[in-house]
């Protein structure tokens, strides 16, 4: 019973200090990350008349999207920077002479590494996807040059849609063009409107013109004048509007598998990214279980060396090239060269073993 309790003491005191470690290393990057985007977009918002309001509230919002992008890194950094103090400290070789083994070490750090994968899981999939979101929402409302935006389009159904530009938050359509389909390859009309408005959940058509396709009819743009007709069946809202015009605003699981089912519409990011990007982050936790054991060769820095030897510098170039690696393989993946699960799996694979054999060499030395 007393050997649990000092088990589970050994477990609390390892976790706590790369937890501490870890979540610093954090809030150091993410000060920085926010202070280099803040240069970037100091211009926009204060062209924007927004003052110092406008800065914070960018700045909370875009908070979490930096926070946990930079979180992988920092379990690295962190990783190394607590082991090299254990290990400076004589507390390693404590631990060694107590019985504890390199696989005990990484198995008493795992429980805090997992805690950390989780909570960056949580915020890539239930944090970001709303705050970025809302921050897309409100800088489109307070765009007021909404017409130098990109154009864009997306599908509904059959339906192909093209918007010139948003405003006001997603509420107004500049240049809408709905081309409706009977099948893949006839169309049935295209219908196009000025404007469109959303008011009362529904959207109305402004100077709206229709071309109906069918044999014997002319091809002549013909106006709806009655009420009823320019009204907008669809279910699109303002804020899925606003997902649509920037693809790459972090998504949920949820909406992915949706997206992927065909019950998510209107859709408009290509299936290949949603696979890559539902695999990277269902094995989000394995990758930091990763930079964990990529930072243990610094348990092995000779007591007469110190400060002065290159293993922490080695276990961070190693942890940066498996950063890279990953990258580029689930690039790969979002092209469509290779399938989601190759993209993601065998880059944590690769660095599990080569990890694992150097670990090992490194043991056997004499």
């Amino acid at each position: 019973m007393k050997n649990m309790f000092k088990q589970h003491q050994l477990i609390i005191y390892l976790s706590a200090r790369l937890l501490s470690t870890v979540l610093g290393s954090a809030l150091i990057l993410t000060i920085i990350m926010e202070a280099l985007t803040l240069l970037e977009q100091m211009s926009p918002i204060l062209e924007r008349h927004l003052g110092w309001k406008g800065i914070v509230h960018y700045m909370g919002l875009h908070l979490p999207l930096l926070f946990s992008s930079v979180l992988p890194l920092s379990m690295l950094i962190g990783s190394i920077v607590m082991l090299t103090q254990l290990t400076l400290n004589s507390e390693i070789t404590i631990l060694r002479s107590a019985g504890l083994s390199t696989v005990g070490l990484i198995k008493k750090l795992l429980p805090a590494t997992l805690l950390l994968g989780v909570i960056c899981f949580i915020f890539h999939n239930y944090i970001t996807p709303k705050t970025e979101l809302n921050l897309a929402i409100w800088w489109n409302k307070t765009n007021l040059t909404p017409q130098q935006d990109k154009e864009f389009y997306f599908y509904q159904g059959l339906d192909i849609i093209s918007v010139n530009y948003i405003a006001y938050g997603g509420s107004t359509i500049s240049g809408l063009t709905i081309y409706k389909r009977k099948d893949l390859s006839h169309l049935e009309a295209i219908y196009t409107a000025e404007t469109a408005e959303y008011k009362n959940k529904q959207w109305t058509l402004v100077n709206a013109k229709v071309l109906h396709i069918a044999p014997g009819t002319p091809l002549e743009y013909t106006d709806l004048t009655k009420p009823e007709d320019k009204i907008w069946e669809t279910s699109l809202t303002p804020r899925t509007l606003i997902n649509l015009s920037m693809p790459s605003l972090p998504q949920t699981l949820h909406n992915m598998f949706l997206q992927l089912s065909d019950k998510a519409e209107p859709f408009r990011t290509p299936t290949n990214i949603i696979k890559t990007t539902i695999w990277a982050r269902l094995f989000l936790p394995f990758t930091f279980i990763i930079m964990l054991i990529v930072a243990i060769p610094v348990i092995f820095i000779p007591p007469r060396a110190g400060l002065k030897s290159w293993l922490p510098i080695y276990c961070l170039g190693a942890g940066l090239l498996f950063i890279i690696f990953q990258e580029v393989l689930r690039a790969l993946g979002k092209a469509g060269t290779l399938p989601a699960p190759l993209a993601v799996i065998p880059s944590l694979l690769i660095f599990i073993f080569a990890m694992s054999a150097i670990i090992l060499m490194i043991e056997e030395k004499p």
